[in-house]
């Protein structure tokens, strides 16, 4: 069976991925899109996503339910574990967090269903190999029945000393190493699980998620996804880009899936009947209902391609068609 290849994004409600925001570079909403079909809209043109807001805080069953009922049935959703677990009780079992983390999974899970996909695990920076029987413990005593993917932020643990220690431990549990590009840890690429997930966080300065990849970048990074998909066992590859400011993310996440042959729907395609009906919202009775279009005024945010001519977004650098790198206005 063929690895299946998942792009995203982590997060979805960014408010300044809305078209003619002041600060929007490259936008993916339509501008009179309301945020309670941001979801939605998204799932449209995305097959998953990563939900960050679980990190900082424990959300209301009611709020998980509602995501799972704002996307289609083949949508997966990943999210991470809280951070009072991961960054205040920092892993130590002795501070009972598995106490919180029972029905935190719960929730997810059970409000998610089918769409639940893997949970990540981010440690602190400070969370050094020193603490490896902490996240032994950890792993130990995880749901062996759900995907976890950990994320390092400390150098030692992929240590040439240390690294085989860590790959072991994460094979033994089936848990993946979470593949991240970013200035801490090297882009290494280790399969230790069925499944592996990657994070493209950027090289921004200020913050370094504050950061476009250029084509160049992106080029090198199709080879290698693909080479993983190659995996024998492998079953599913995660991909999520966090460099979300300026609509960022769902820009570079659309350019990775044209590098793979990976069809997806563009935001324009995007018909906002589906989407509003998908978000539990009344049916409108208006043109834009009857025409079954996006609320997008096209001269506000396209242009066309210099090389083929094709439509494309007007900050865009990047034509899906032909593959041309844009010159900018």
């Amino acid at each position: 069976m063929a690895t299946n290849i998942l792009i995203g994004t982590s997060g979805f409600g960014y408010s300044d991925w809305q078209a003619r925001l002041e600060k929007t570079r490259l936008p993916f909403y339509p501008p009179n899109l309301g945020p309670q079909f941001r979801l939605s809209f998204y799932a449209e043109v995305f097959p998953t996503v990563e939900i960050n807001t679980t990190f900082y805080h424990f959300p209301r069953a009611a709020v998980v339910n509602k995501w799972g009922k704002n996307v289609p049935n083949d949508f997966i959703f990943s999210y991470k574990i809280p951070r009072h677990i991961t960054h205040q009780k920092k892993l130590d079992f002795n501070q009972g967090y598995w106490e919180e983390l029972r029905p935190f999974i719960d929730t997810m899970e059970g409000g998610l269903g089918k769409k639940a996909g893997p949970a990540l695990l981010q440690l602190p920076p400070k969370f050094s190999a020193d603490n490896f029987k902490r996240l032994e413990i950890f792993l130990k005593y995880w749901p062996s029945n759900i995907n976890l993917a950990v994320e390092f932020r400390h150098i030692s643990w992929v240590e040439h000393k240390r690294l085989e220690q860590t790959l072991e431990l994460l094979s033994q549990y089936n848990a993946a190493y979470c593949i991240v590009d970013e200035p801490l840890l090297p882009p290494i690429i280790p399969v230790t699980a069925d499944f592996t997930y990657i994070r493209f966080h950027g090289h921004g300065l200020k913050p370094w998620y504050n950061y476009q990849y250029s084509l160049e970048e992106l080029t090198p990074w199709a080879s290698r996804i693909q080479s993983l998909a190659n995996n024998k066992g492998l079953k599913e590859v995660f991909t999520y880009f966090n460099n979300h400011p300026h609509g960022h993310a769902p820009a570079n996440a659309r350019q990775l899936a044209i590098l793979l042959k990976i069809p997806l729907k563009r935001p324009e395609e995007v018909k906002m009947v589906e989407v509003r009906k998908r978000a539990g919202a009344a049916p409108q009775h208006s043109l834009e209902s009857f025409l079954d279009i996006s609320p997008v005024e096209l001269s506000d945010y396209i242009r066309f391609c210099s090389n083929c001519g094709e439509m494309i977004l007007k900050d865009d650098n990047f034509c899906e068609n032909c593959g041309h790198h844009q010159v900018r206005e």
